[in-house]
């Protein structure tokens, strides 16, 4: 049975802001167009890749490797959004969907850390009294 990935709400939500960024960068003044929005639209594309190779992931401890400095990508880009807004390279509003974007994403990547660390922790089965086959 194929499954479409696409569907999955936080690929979803990294695939938006891959688009927005290489949007927003477009707009950029030609000063900062090519080094932080360069850096902007990389980040974001990188992030949504991260993100659908994590979700491929089966084993929950690799998963949970995985997801692991993906907040931290996350913090890196709204401080680069930030600075694009003080430096005048987008609007104000622009900046708030933005930061709406990444943190709807920081809530959607907390659930899913948290539901893997269950999983991580959840004590896998017990043999069975005499059952050497599983020592």
């Amino acid at each position: 049975m194929a499954t479409d990935y696409s569907q999955v709400p936080i690929i979803q939500c990294a695939y938006q802001l891959s688009l927005d960024m290489h949007r927003l960068v477009g707009g950029f003044p030609q000063q900062l167009r090519f080094q932080l929005g360069g850096r902007l639209a990389n980040a974001a594309q990188d992030f949504l890749e991260r993100v659908i190779q994590a979700n491929f992931i089966r084993d929950s401890r690799r998963r949970s490797v995985a997801l692991a400095d993906l907040p931290e990508a996350l913090f890196t880009m709204r401080m680069s959004v930030r600075l694009a807004k003080d430096l005048k390279a987008i609007s104000i509003g622009q900046w708030t969907e933005t930061n709406v974007r990444l943190e709807d994403l920081q809530k959607q990547l907390a659930g899913w850390s948290r539901w893997t660390q269950s999983k991580v922790a959840a004590p896998g089965p017990t043999p069975a009294s005499g059952d050497t086959t599983m020592l």
